[in-house]
């Protein structure tokens, strides 16, 4: 390509050129790789291959930024020119090595991906939306590099689209949480009372076929209960007119916010000057209507604009000026008219909201969004319609904007307006869309054998007017708490699956009923359902939001940790609720007696102690009174004749101590109680020295005589018997007497649990001596075993050892006697001699020595880390 000519490419002589340009670049390639590696070097000892050097890398890189901005054109245009100023661009060395990936092969990825894109849509791959929108538009940009001016035509679906608002809205705009609350200016004021049964209040039916207060029964469905509809027939028997069931030729885009007509309705006298226009038939056949309801602050809801277009003029209608609400029921003269489509999007609501704040009904609806859904649209948002009918992308932070704020801002005015301005339009080409595919599925249809008729030409349109029909004969019922069932909308039951919170529902509910689950369990769900009506029932006196007045999340952490006094409750919240805070003091009372109602039906009255001194018929009545209290079972254990000291355990069956008939851990236990042991009392004690048997003339008055009996038990009740320890009886001259009679110890008590019996400990002081025989005061004693010398090999043949072990084993060896030797823990050491001898001599072991005497212990070994003889090796110099 010269870059002072202009270059000439046409279709045939492409191919010649395509061959061309990859032998060039295979031979500069080649040339790159031959250079050598240190071309640093070569540029400091050759100027002129240095010079020529940077004009060619100058070129190179000249040259791939004129093909980085051809490439990267069209991204630049849709983002508004910010790629195409300079910002891809290589300027030395080292940008092509730190941005070559960034810059270069990214730009090369886009450019291949459209023009793949452009080969698919130009083979047919890519197949035109079923529903036509704004037809393309070429524009031409000039482009001039190098020399080289280039014509670019570039195409777009949509152009100058604008951007979709993001962020936040502004919390003020959100949440006006300081305006006075509008509803108490209405007229009647808005009842919140549970219970109470909504009825139309219609003052005068408009355009009426039946008579006010006529009761429609249908006939197809005799057993169907009658509709309370005021306009039910009317819907029924729905006439369509004409206009709405053709097609229309060429749907007129309507104009801008500028040139349209605009109406902010806030006095009585616009609203009756709107109402006139709206009325004339001959210009007005078709209106839009929007609402914007409010129900944050408010427990019932009401609704705070209505915004209403025709072909020519927009009105936005102030629905909290009390003049303007009060008459409101008149809109019904252009509502319920038969021959004016009203055209909504997503009525459900809408509906619902006329007949509860303005008793207004809709005749002849026109849903849009039942359109979009008959069309198989991929989405049925509005602002999807508007995005691809009118390429106009609405605010939809405004949507959850506070409604009530008054004067309304710019922005929130032109959201509104905008819901209604462009939904005219929108309906035309739904209209036309659906007849075209009423007409397109009949002419596709082969005929049937049968005879029966070809589907309608508007059999689509017909299937969106009947869904619509059935949206506005939706009927408005007031919300009603069932406190029982949790059934509803706003019930504890419906939340808690919502959350899928089953423990708190109402089958676990029922099954708690039942006598299953723990006590914890009962009490989590009496605290939820006390929590969940007591906010349906604040929310009620209060008039707000059951979400202003307690969040959801909030009463399932109250449920599984109820707060036990005013600061756990109130450090449950962040932020504590404005409602809760005036009425912490109601609720954490509430909580408490439901928490003491659940966890106080499981306590049990405790049964009484049975002690080893009872006899008779006392001792097993007072046993079958404890059993029946605590619900245990008798056993068939036998009973001891008498309780004594030669017994340990005793096996008479006994009630607990304390048995509760349920645990609040594990429930209501399902098997009888183990029994328990009881204990035994001594039968006179060394402390108060007398028993329970004493007579009461010698414990003085009656009170003081209980009062010591009771003290007494007790002591008894904690002690236990144990073998008695020998006495021993030491004289004067220390010489030590035996117990006359040491029965006790002598006759261990015989074990009744399979164990060994229990050997008391004398002390050494006690011990009995054996006479010893034959053992002379100068004989040494050796304890434990002396070093043995190495065996040396016997040169004895194998059959004289063999012959000589049997001679050892039939010797007889005459045992030793243990007992014979003292105990050298008991004996005192000898004091040793107070003799140093000098440093670097080891004592001599003398002949004859003992091999091991007390105290003699070697000295330890030395750690192995210690340094033994210094640096030896050298390391360290």
């Amino acid at each position: 390509m010269a870059s002072t000519s202009k270059a000439t490419l046409s279709s045939s002589a492409f191919d010649e050129y395509n061959l061309q340009l990859q032998a060039t670049a295979l031979k500069a390639t080649k040339l790159a790789a031959a250079l050598p590696s240190d071309v640093s070097f070569h540029r400091s000892i050759d100027s002129e291959f240095a010079n020529d050097l940077d004009i060619c890398s100058a070129k190179v890189l000249s040259l791939t930024n004129a093909l980085l901005n051809m490439a990267s054109y069209g991204e630049s245009s849709k983002a508004g020119g910010s790629r195409g100023k300079g910002k891809l661009k290589l300027e030395s060395q080292d940008d092509v090595v730190d941005s070559f990936d960034s810059l270069v092969v990214d730009a090369m990825d886009h450019l291949l991906e459209r023009a793949d894109m452009s080969l698919d849509q130009y083979l047919g791959r890519i197949k035109a939306p079923a529903i036509a929108v704004n037809a393309p538009k070429p524009t031409a940009q000039k482009v001039q590099t190098h020399g080289v001016t280039f014509w670019i035509v570039l195409t777009y679906v949509t152009l100058q689209k604008p951007n979709a608002p993001r962020g936040r809205l502004d919390p003020t705009l959100q949440h006006a949480s300081h305006l006075p609350k509008p509803q108490l200016k209405f007229r009647p004021p808005p009842s919140n009372v549970n219970g109470d049964v909504w009825r139309p209040r219609l003052k005068h039916k408009y355009n009426a076929q039946v008579p006010l207060g006529y009761v429609f029964r249908d006939e197809s469905e005799p057993d169907a209960a009658p509709s309370l509809h005021p306009y039910h027939y009317e819907i029924t028997h729905l006439s369509y007119p004409p206009h709405e069931l053709t097609p229309t030729e060429s749907p007129v885009p309507p104009s801008s916010f500028d040139d349209t007509p605009f109406t902010y309705v806030s006095t009585a006298e616009q609203f009756q000057a709107m109402l006139a226009k709206l009325s004339d038939r001959r210009k007005v056949k078709e209106i839009a209507v929007d609402l914007e309801y409010h129900n944050y602050r408010s427990f019932a809801g009401f609704v705070c604009l209505m915004q209403i277009s025709t072909r020519e003029e927009d009105f936005v209608v102030d629905c909290l000026e009390p003049s303007i609400r009060e008459e409101m029921e008149s809109l019904n003269e252009v509502f319920t008219d038969a021959q004016v489509v009203k055209v909504f999007h997503g009525a459900e609501s809408d509906i619902i909201w006329l007949q509860q704040n303005f008793n207004v009904y809709v005749v002849n609806l026109f849903d849009t969004f039942h359109a979009s859904k008959v069309l198989d649209f991929p989405r049925h948002g509005l602002a999807s319609l508007l995005e691809m009918y009118c390429d106009f992308i609405p605010d939809k932070r405004y949507q959850l904007a506070d409604w009530r704020i008054r004067p309304l801002p710019q922005e929130m005015l032109a959201y509104a307006r905008s819901d209604t301005h462009y939904l005219l339009f929108i309906y035309d080409n739904l209209r036309n869309a659906l007849l075209d595919r009423s007409q397109s599925a009949a002419n596709s249809r082969a005929p049937s054998p049968s005879g029966s008729p070809p589907p309608a030409r508007d059999a689509f349109l017909r299937e969106v007017l009947r869904r619509s029909e059935e949206t506005s004969l939706r009927l408005y019922e007031s919300e009603v708490y069932d406190q029982e069932e949790g059934s509803g909308p706003g019930g504890w039951d419906t939340l808690a699956r919502k959350w899928n919170k089953v423990g708190l529902s109402r089958d676990a509910w029922i099954s708690s009923s039942d006598g299953l689950g723990s006590s914890v369990e009962r009490m989590k769900r009496g605290v939820y359902r006390f929590v969940h009506g007591w906010r349906d029932r604040v929310a009620r006196e209060e008039d707000e939001s059951t979400r202003y007045v307690l969040p959801n999340h909030y009463i399932f952490q109250l449920a599984e940790k109820p707060p036990a006094d005013m600061a756990a409750l109130l450090g449950s919240f962040q932020p504590v609720p404005p409602v809760i805070r005036r009425r912490a003091k109601e609720l954490l009372d509430g909580i408490k007696e439901v928490v003491k109602e659940a966890l106080g039906t499981s306590a049990a009255k405790p049964a009484a102690v049975v002690t080893a001194d009872e006899s008779g018929a006392t001792a097993s009545a007072k046993r079958d009174e404890d059993d029946k209290m605590v619900g245990i079972e008798e056993t068939t254990a036998p009973e001891p004749s008498q309780a004594g000291p030669s017994r340990l355990w005793s096996t008479t069956p006994t009630s607990s101590v304390n048995k509760a008939a349920s645990s609040s851990l594990f429930g209501t236990a399902s098997a009888p109680s183990m029994v328990v042991s009881a204990r035994y009392a001594a039968a006179r004690s060394s402390l108060f020295g007398t028993n329970n048997s004493t007579p009461a003339s010698n414990t003085g008055p009656a009170a003081l005589r209980d009062r010591f009996l009771e003290v007494v038990s007790r002591i008894h009740s904690t002690l236990s018997i144990a073998p008695s320890v020998p006495t021993t009886l030491v004289n004067d001259d220390k010489q030590e007497v035996s117990d006359p009679a040491p029965a006790a110890a002598s006759e261990p008590t015989p074990s009744v649990t399979g164990q060994p019996a229990e050997i008391p400990f004398v002390p050494p002081s006690q011990c009995q001596s054996k006479p010893s025989t034959g053992i002379e005061d100068d004989t040494i004693v050796v304890v434990g075993q002396a070093r043995q010398k190495k065996r040396k090999r016997s040169d004895k043949p194998k059959k004289e050892k063999a012959k000589a072990a049997e001679g050892e084993a039939d010797a007889e060896v005459e045992p030793f006697d243990y007992s014979t030797v003292s105990n050298i823990l008991d004996d005192a050491p000898e004091p040793e001699p107070d003799v140093r001898e000098p440093a670097g001599k080891k004592k001599r072991k003398q002949k004859g020595e003992p091999a091991y005497t007390y105290g003699n212990f070697p000295a330890p070994p030395r750690a192995h880390r210690e340094v033994k003889n210094g640096n030896q090796s050298l390391t360290f110099k």
